[in-house]
């Protein structure tokens, strides 16, 4: 059953780097609610808990971005097969951008933190 529901969500995560799911899917459920679900324990992490568990958090942190990036990459590439509103997949593509340009500023900042530990 668990093995059954491990190939389910990699076909799901292949599905979605290749642009095939619907712009919809991709964009509110692999971009925006999964990311916040995987995201959402940094928001709790401090300085001491990164320094007790830096190899820990620095797994974890690299594993994020390999979803994060491959969520964006899946968006964008829903978007460009989007035959709805265009208006809709230019939001979708601005966003992704935004993110990924935020992403970058926040990694550069806890990049910091890590290496003046």
């Amino acid at each position: 059953m668990f093995v059954s529901y491990i190939v389910r969500v990699e076909k799901n995560l292949i599905e979605l780097f290749k642009g095939n799911l619907p712009l919809y899917k991709s964009y509110w459920i692999y971009y925006v609610l999964v990311n916040f679900l995987i995201s959402a324990p940094l928001l709790l992490v401090t300085k001491i808990h990164i320094q007790k568990f830096i190899y820990s958090f620095s797994m974890y942190l690299v594993l994020n971005l390999i979803y994060y990036f491959t969520s964006c990459i899946g968006v964008w590439r829903s978007s460009q097969k989007y035959k709805g509103n265009k208006l809709l997949s230019f939001l979708a593509r601005l966003i992704v951008v935004i993110g990924i340009s935020t992403t970058i500023l926040e990694l550069k900042t806890i990049l910091t933190i890590i290496y003046s530990i």
